[in-house]
């Protein structure tokens, strides 16, 4: 029967970004594995952090079932140790990366001494309050420290790069204790340490990550309602006080994150290839003499501008200009503001609607496109739950909010469960569009979600946004009378999602933008390929030997800005 006790590597984190919940883990600095504990095995956890020894047999573990079978993880992934194991000296022999999720950097000061840039790796903030970002740390390196971190290639373990520095038994080193808790402690998390070459292609293996305490900062205070329309209403009304500072570091969209020209988009930017995509399917009448355009939801103004000079190159079948007729309808003050300063200079005057678009009521008003880009998640959304006795008087089988609209749209069947959200403000835009259409007008809503997920809240958000169930609103608008085709949002603007990115979100940002503002230069919250970013940073990257960051393709996911992958655009077609 063997005594085990807590590795002093092994440390607790909270996930408080869903409300009323707390979720807690336990991470191993060295590694950056992550248990999620049961209930009595983090109590378990608990006592043996303040000193009970825990003494187990393997006949214990089985007897002990789920909790015996994690437990033995616990045991194997080195987070419960014997009582006289070394907990360092089972790691010598790992591979020693850098976490690709730290945004940490270092640099070669003219002095000479290796600095170190980063910000706190314990916590992360979600939705900082207006200027309340997360603090930069520029500190010096420890020499050994700077040798590991900068040979952390993933090419070499950890005993090899100890030994270049002259240090031939790591274990009976204390300076080596030190280092390895400087480079790897909580806050910094500098360092991982792994056994698979392969996991290292992979930025959500633990040898990536950077586990740590996850908190929400400005949640919009939302009024007292029995449904949360007034409360997402609300929040467009009044909780927006600058576009920039939402757009960049609260919410990025797609549209946002390729706002400058990008080779994944063909060296356009999101507006001009979505407008290009869209004339490229020939989703709209060639031989009219104007278009009549509206956009819902128009954000900071960037997509109209790039997508209205892209139209500003068509012609007619006659060869003459192309009248261009372009409003967009939006609900927030703050932002129909920033969208007239943006568009001032595109040389055509854009009429503004200050409208909610689950009403949209623009009388005598019709237009042959409207387009609602990365909006309708802002929409509300209505529960529906199964009636206990089958159907009432009216031949209805479910009550809620929703339940006009499941059983008008045919929006359940017996898999269903019995509970779940609709997008309901998204069923009424859909109506809504239909009366603002002329025959043959398209409307095209993208968004994130799936063709067959309920709806689900995104937490991160200092707001309500809800997932789209792309199924349940295709049945809508062929229901309304649309004819209807979805493809994911990548296939749409034929995205080259192999591209090389620069990694990481807005921290990593954060960090290049300190080096980079001591020399003049700075980098936008952008979506940056590899070329671009080596094209106007690379010759000062190697003059002072800057360290930290990484480029990976598109379609790993780990850059500025939401995943592609995770939205889809649905095509509406009013028939002649």
């Amino acid at each position: 029967m063997a005594l085990y006790q807590l590795s002093p590597y092994a440390h607790f984190v909270e996930n408080r970004l869903l409300p009323n919940t707390i979720q807690y883990g336990i991470f191993h600095q060295l590694t950056g594995y992550v248990i999620e504990p049961r209930e009595s095995v983090r109590a378990m956890l608990f006592a043996v952090r303040l000193g009970s020894g825990l003494s187990l047999a393997d006949e214990d573990l089985e007897k002990l079932a789920a909790d015996g079978a994690q437990i033995r993880e616990l045991i194997e992934q080195r987070f419960l140790i014997s009582s006289d194991e070394d907990p360092l000296a089972a790691f010598l022999d790992h591979i020693v990366v850098r976490p690709v999720q730290n945004p940490a950097l270092v640099y070669r000061h003219e002095s000479g001494e290796i600095k170190l840039v980063r910000t706190s790796m314990s916590r992360r903030t979600y939705s900082p309050r207006r200027n309340e970002l997360p603090a930069i740390v520029e500190e010096p390196m420890p020499p050994i420290a700077a040798n590991i971190f900068l040979q952390a290639d993933g090419s070499r373990a950890l005993r090899e790069i100890f030994a270049d520095s002259g240090i031939v038994n790591p274990s009976d080193e204390v300076r080596c204790r030190e280092t390895i808790e400087f480079l790897t402690g909580p806050e910094r998390q500098l360092i991982k340490l792994t056994t698979r070459a392969e996991d290292q292609t992979d930025i959500y293996e633990p040898c990536n990550t950077v586990p740590r305490n996850l908190y929400h900062a400005a949640k919009w205070n939302q009024p007292e309602s029995d449904s949360n329309a007034q409360s997402i209403s609300d929040f467009h009304l009044h909780g927006i006080d600058d576009a920039t500072w939402e757009f960049d570091l609260i919410e990025p969209t797609i549209n946002h994150a390729f706002r400058f020209p990008n080779e994944a988009l063909g060296g356009f930017d999101y507006g001009a290839r979505f407008c290009a995509s869209m004339l490229r399917r020939e989703l709209l009448p060639r031989e009219a003499d104007s278009l009549n355009v509206l956009e819902v939801g128009g954000g900071s103004g960037s997509f109209a501008r790039s997508f209205i000079q892209q139209l500003q190159c068509l012609t007619t079948p006659v060869g003459s200009p192309l009248e261009l007729l372009y409003h967009i309808a939006d609900l927030s003050p703050a932002l129909i503001q920033g969208q007239r300063e943006t568009l001032a200079a595109v040389g055509l005057q854009v009429t503004h609607f200050h409208q909610d678009a689950t009403k949209l009521d623009l009388r005598g008003h019709t237009f042959d496109l409207i387009v609602a880009n990365e909006v309708i998640a802002d929409f509300p959304v209505a529960w529906v739950k199964r009636k206990r006795e089958g159907r009432d008087d009216s031949g209805q089988r479910w009550e809620g909010e929703g339940a006009r609209d499941v059983e008008q749209y045919n929006l359940a069947d017996e898999n269903s469960p019995d509970m779940f959200l609709v997008n309901a403000g998204t069923f009424r835009f859909i109506e809504r569009s239909w009366d603002h259409l002329s025959p043959g007008g398209v409307l095209m809503v993208s968004e994130y979600g799936a063709a067959d997920s309920y709806p689900m809240q995104s937490y991160h958000l200092n707001h309500e946004e809800f997932s789209i169930h792309f199924g349940h609103v295709a049945r809508c608008a062929r229901s309304v009378g649309f004819d209807c085709q979805w493809l994911t949002l990548g296939e749409f603007l034929e995205v080259d999602d192999g591209v090389s990115m620069l990694d990481g979100h807005e921290e990593h940002i954060q960090c290049l933008n300190y080096v980079f503002q001591k020399h003049g230069m700075s980098l936008p919250y952008a979506l940056i390929s590899k070329n671009d970013f080596l094209k106007k940073f690379g010759d000062l990257v190697e003059r002072i030997g800057l360290t930290g960051f990484s480029f990976s393709p598109l379609h790993s996911g780990f850059h500025y800005g939401p995943k592609l992958r995770d939205f889809m655009i649905l095509i509406m077609t009013r028939p002649r």
